[in-house]
């Protein structure tokens, strides 16, 4: 093979791997876009959205605000179904419309996964466990917050990713006068429920690994309900 031939392959190859897998979807026609928009309720101008449709599934489409001159200016999705495409009076239908979603599953109720993954609207489950650190999420976190006094620091998981979440640390607690003390503590995670498309440890119960250092923790060794990362009220479903 001659010399720049082969150069040629090379960097034909290089740029398909660079590319990476195709779309799973198109852009609708115009024509397309005005049906899908008819769809929403209240219907919205095709002007103000734009639309993909999935070449996964041609059943399934989304419309994604796009706040353009003269539009509402609003974070909108809607995500929209039809029973059977490309037939005599199949028509497009709202499943949901909302900020955004987490797992598919839950938040879009017949979806396929990778559809929607696909079109940018939802997620599998995550495969990890998180457990809520602040505004965001933590696995395997080394520190666990108990109210603006206490905390259980050094954490080491003997288990993680299963039902329950078992660790080991050392509760250190300090007041605002100066006292304080630290024991060494058992940790249980558990109750996993979905916070967006992360499956998350929703309840934390401590133990005193040594039985005459129970005292010292018993004010904090009920279960501990927890909310998911930026949400304010009740956690969970």
């Amino acid at each position: 093979m001659r010399p720049g031939v082969w150069i040629g392959l090379a960097l034909m190859s290089g740029v398909l791997a660079l590319a990476g897998p195709a779309a799973a979807h198109r852009v609708p026609s115009a024509d397309e876009l005005t049906a899908m928009a008819g769809a929403t309720g209240p219907p919205t101008d095709p002007a103000c959205v734009r639309g993909l449709i999935s070449t996964l599934d041609v059943r399934w489409g989304a419309l994604f605000a796009t706040h353009g001159n003269g539009c509402p200016s609003i974070d909108r999705t809607w995500v929209l179904r039809r029973t059977a495409p490309d037939t005599p009076g199949s028509r497009w239908g709202e499943l949901r419309q909302g900020i955004s979603f987490g797992v598919c599953a839950s938040d879009l109720p017949g979806i396929p996964n990778k559809v929607g993954v696909d079109l940018g609207v939802c997620a599998p489950p995550s495969r990890r466990v998180y457990a809520p650190s602040g505004n965001g999420f933590a696995f395997k976190p080394a520190r666990l917050p108990y109210g603006q006094s206490a905390s259980v620091t050094g954490l080491r998981w003997s288990s993680w990713n299963g039902p329950r979440a078992h660790g080991s640390g050392t509760f250190v607690y300090h007041d605002r006068y100066g006292a304080g003390f630290r024991v060494a503590v058992t940790v249980t995670l558990s109750a996993i429920d979905d916070c967006g498309s992360n499956r998350t440890y929703l309840a934390k119960q401590l133990t005193a690994a040594r039985p005459q250092d129970r005292s010292f923790v018993r004010a904090y060794a009920a279960r501990w309900f927890l909310q998911c990362p930026g949400v304010i009220g009740v956690p969970g479903r």
